[in-house]
């Protein structure tokens, strides 16, 4: 019976902290629209796939293991020549290696939430962006 209610303030905690941050990105609700010729012309809008995000964390992931990796050593050679210095990097170097990957890591639910595609008779619209909306239609 706990479980419930854990899983259940962790999602209002999510949708606190990601409300705020989709307001002060600007992130539209709303997918963009199409100018229709025809009544009967349907227009479909959707989101990326699960499997888009997926992607990109698969991607982040990699490339956080490779730099984090790379300072973690770089810092190991340092503080085994010169013992001092390494112990005055170890916060710095942890930050180095930490606080961008949690800005990346917000910053590719951003780009998912911020990215949809809207499909007519006549064209597809891309929408993409965090701080800069590009529109795209082919």
């Amino acid at each position: 019976m706990m479980k419930p209610k854990i899983e259940e303030a962790s999602q209002w905690c999510y949708r606190g902290v990601w409300g705020v941050l989709t307001r002060w990105f600007h992130v539209p609700h709303q997918p963009p629209t199409l100018p229709a010729s025809a009544q009967d012309e349907q227009i479909r809008s959707f989101k990326p796939s699960e499997g888009f995000l997926n992607y990109l964390k698969l991607q982040f992931w990699f490339f956080c293991l490779l730099i984090d990796v790379g300072i973690f050593v770089g810092w190991v050679i340092i503080t085994f020549n010169w013992p001092w210095v390494g112990m005055l990097l170890a916060i710095p170097a942890l930050l180095v290696a930490v606080l961008p990957d949690i800005v990346a890591f917000v910053a590719i639910y951003l780009r998912f939430d911020t990215t949809w595609y809207v499909i007519s008779d006549r064209s597809l619209r891309i929408r993409r962006g965090i701080w800069v909306i590009h529109e795209t239609t082919i």
